[in-house]
């Protein structure tokens, strides 16, 4: 500021205009005049001493004084204007991760996340749809609201922002501002990211809100890159104890020695299992289909089948099916999913379900599933009305259809 006497009169003018000027800042320690004293001020640079009409001059301040400091950064703008002084500090993203294992950078998902990853949570291979990511609120009030922009091209064109209902990518012209929440709002969803497309590199970027017209600059970009679909099924054929056992194509069983087919006799069970390896990131589990040639024991010599049906063998002249033994499965976290046998499959003694030419399914799986295994006996009665032969066969067809 500066001052003119005349004529024993002290005529005295600032003028203060603030401009959105290039972040130029002259740190002073003291602001002086006679009149007063301004200590430890921060304030731009740029101030010129301009003449106005008449008998007074006065330095004209090119910005303002700034009580918003902890703005200033390399990285982001230095706001001049004094209302800027309300707007939150710029967020940063303190965790985005789809595919991690074993461990995370994420702090406050579920414990299965926190020390195993996402693999923890999503299956073998990781999240091929969904993610997580976590705020650094760089210290603003906890009431803060916080808005999350993504892009698969690093904000190039495709821009994007995360609907806060839904938690998929919504256009900019839906966004609005039901679609920021605060940091807990956002946490709490374990995959605060959905809808995300498989093997694709995700970009994001978030902001930060506190009252009407005070959204930061965005935060820094982070950026993650989601799973492949992950799909494992083996069979193996060994006995009933067999339950690490590995074994390579063909695969067959034989109702030969003990377990020869003897006309008339009761249901045998074959001391051989179909054992079978699940294993997907399928967020909606699996299907096991299964469907025969023909429908049941067919003897080529004889031309006879010994028909399959979902039925009690102890309680028919004759029959031939499948029945569930064993099942295990990684259980370890509660978003894995949980593998049943259908109820046509799940019977005991010598209660079976049909092997059909038409697809039946034999199990299902509700989630992400680790480590399955499962075990199916193979059991058969024949009649006194079949003409015997060492030729009854069946050839089984087993898939498996994970439900992306």
């Amino acid at each position: 500021m500066t001052v003119q006497i005349k004529n024993k009169k002290i005529f005295i003018l600032l003028l203060l205009l603030s401009l959105f000027v290039a972040p130029l800042s002259v740190l002073a320690s003291e602001l002086d005049s006679t009149n007063f004293k301004i200590v430890g001020a921060t304030t731009q640079g740029g101030g010129i001493l301009g003449t106005a009409s008449g008998d007074y001059s006065a330095l004209i301040g090119i910005g303002g004084i700034s009580s918003n400091p902890r703005i200033y950064s390399t990285n982001y703008r230095l706001y001049t204007s004094p209302e800027k002084a309300f707007v939150p500090a710029v967020p940063t993203t303190s965790c985005f991760e789809t595919t991690t294992d074993g461990s995370s950078n994420c702090t406050t998902g579920p414990t299965e996340l926190t020390t195993g990853g996402m693999v923890a949570i999503c299956g073998a291979g990781g999240c091929y749809n969904r993610a997580r990511f976590e705020i650094d609120t760089q210290n603003n009030p906890t009431d803060t609201l916080y808005a999350v922009m993504i892009s698969e091209d690093n904000f190039s064109s495709d821009i994007r922002y995360v609907d806060a209902s839904t938690f998929w990518p919504e256009s900019s012209s839906t966004h609005n501002l039901s679609d920021f929440m605060t940091k807990t709002d956002w946490e709490t969803e374990t995959f605060n990211i959905q809808g995300l497309a498989a093997g694709t590199t995700y970009y994001i970027k978030i902001f930060a809100l506190k009252g009407d017209f005070t959204q930061s600059d965005a935060g820094p970009s982070a950026n993650a890159t989601t799973a492949l679909g992950n799909v494992f099924f083996d069979i193996d054929i060994a006995g009933e104890t067999g339950y690490t056992a590995e074994s390579s194509p063909p695969y067959s069983i034989s109702f030969t020695g003990a377990y020869q087919l003897i006309g008339g006799s009761a249901a045998i069970t074959n001391g051989n299992r179909i054992w079978m390896d699940a294993e997907t990131n399928s967020e909606g589990g699996f299907a096991i289909i299964m469907n025969g040639q023909y429908g049941g024991l067919y003897s080529p010599t004889t031309t006879q089948t010994i028909t399959s049906a979902t039925a009690n063998l102890d309680s028919v002249p004759s029959g031939f099916g499948l029945q569930s033994e064993y099942i295990d499965y990684d259980d370890s976290s509660p978003l894995y999913g949980e593998i049943t046998a259908t109820t046509d499959y799940s019977g005991s003694i010598n209660s079976v379900g049909i092997i059909s030419t038409t697809p039946n399914k034999i199990y299902d799986g509700d989630g992400p599933t680790v480590a399955g295994r499962m075990a199916l006996k193979v059991i058969a009665k024949p009649g006194t009305s079949y003409t015997p032969s060492n030729d009854y066969q069946e050839t089984i067809t087993l898939i498996f259809v994970p439900r992306y």
